[in-house]
């Protein structure tokens, strides 16, 4: 579906941050403290797979987090930056 392929970005997201320290962990994903090489600029990143039990329900869950981070612009809130897939995860 296109209008699904165009939330990801192609690049390999390995390339992209170095310094991953996870800083927490809940039922969907872990959150990851990060640098972007390519500004410096230190990110979070939460990491969320959609493998396994319920795997379509996962990510169905995905596209509609996507979606609703991307909508968002507000100066006390978090800026989305882009997401990625990687070996079934997001």
């Amino acid at each position: 579906d296109p209008e699904i392929a165009e939330l990801f970005f192609k690049e390999d997201p390995e390339k992209l941050f170095t310094d991953l320290r996870e800083i927490g962990h809940g039922s969907f994903g872990a959150v990851y403290f990060a640098r972007d090489v390519r500004t410096n600029e230190v990110v979070a990143i939460k990491k969320m797979s959609y493998s396994g039990k319920q795997s379509t329900e996962k990510w169905q869950d995905i596209i509609k987090e996507v979606k609703f981070l991307q909508r968002i612009k507000h100066p006390n809130s978090i800026e989305y930056k882009g997401c990625y897939l990687r070996e079934h995860t997001a």
